[in-house]
């Protein structure tokens, strides 16, 4: 099966004043997870603001069924790969293309984000 958009980050200078600015532009209702992190819990496809930078694209994570595989896939494939992390809602990891787009691949944990192909 194709691997699916699974989750988004919007990289943010201050996440309390995206939640004020986006919350009743676009009728967003939020979830706090940690201090950097915040969980946007009415939309359809699973996102989330994320303090930092500020960046005009977001960051699309992809399901795999297995990280482990899919990040020995992309170094095959001429890309490179940072460190796989862990968290509540899977493992994942930042990667770029060989043309050096950049994606994220996730792995959900049980009960995140269905099904991976």
């Amino acid at each position: 099966m194709a691997a699916d958009l699974g989750y988004y980050t919007l990289s943010v200078r201050d996440i309390d004043r995206a939640a004020a600015f986006y919350g009743p532009l676009l009728g967003w209702e939020f979830r706090r997870e940690r201090d950097t992190y915040l969980h946007v819990t009415n939309t359809a496809v699973p996102m989330g603001f994320v303090a930092g930078e500020p960046s005009a694209q977001p960051n699309l994570y992809y399901h795999v069924a297995d990280i482990g595989a899919a990040v020995e896939q992309v170094r095959k494939l001429g890309g490179s790969t940072g460190e796989v992390f862990a968290g509540r809602s899977g493992r994942g990891c930042s990667c770029t293309d060989d043309q050096g787009t950049q994606i994220s691949l996730w792995q959900p944990a049980p009960g995140f984000g269905g099904t991976a192909g």
